[in-house]
Formats: C-alpha cells, sequence, structure tokens
C-alpha cells in the first residue's frame, strides 16, 4: 500500500514556499520513502489534489513524474495557462 503526501519547502525567506509530494510504502509494522518528486510548485490545493488521487488509485511510485507532468498540464489549460 501507497501513500502520498504533500511536502514543502521554503527556499528562502523571500520566495514562495514549494510544494512536492513524498510516496510511502507500508512494510511491516511502519511505512518506508520509497519516492520523492521535488517541490515543483507553489499552489499547495492542486499538489494535495494530486497526492490524494495517487493514494486513492495507489499508483505505482515509478510513475509519479509523468502523473505529476500530465496533473499540471491539465490543471494549468483550467486556470488559463497559469500556475500560481
Amino acid at each position: 500500500m501507497y501513500s502520498y503526501e504533500i511536502t514543502s519547502t521554503p527556499f528562502s525567506p523571500h520566495s514562495p514556499v514549494l510544494y512536492g509530494i513524498l510516496v510511502r510504502e507500508r512494510q511491516g509494522d511502519g511505512w518506508v520513502t520509497v519516492a520523492a518528486a521535488a517541490p515543483f510548485s507553489a499552489d499547495r490545493r492542486a499538489v494535495s489534489r494530486l497526492a490524494e488521487t495517487c493514494t486513492r488509485l495507489q499508483l505505482p511510485p515509478e510513475h509519479l513524474a509523468d502523473a505529476a507532468a500530465a496533473f499540471f498540464a491539465w490543471f494549468s489549460t483550467l486556470r488559463g495557462g497559469h500556475d500560481q
């Protein structure tokens, strides 16, 4: 079982917080980090939706980069081409 979780990293006090995704896999009695997508968007809500969708669908971690690219291409068209 996989759990996709949102992560955040402020790069400097004057830059926006960026969000990425951490993938954990259930192993025995605990969770082990198996993949991560570096912070790639300032849109917390969109990244959270992607993480929730990946968890619900149990997306294999090796497909995270493709899913993120497709999701944000689609998401940016909804917002008129602007990622915030």
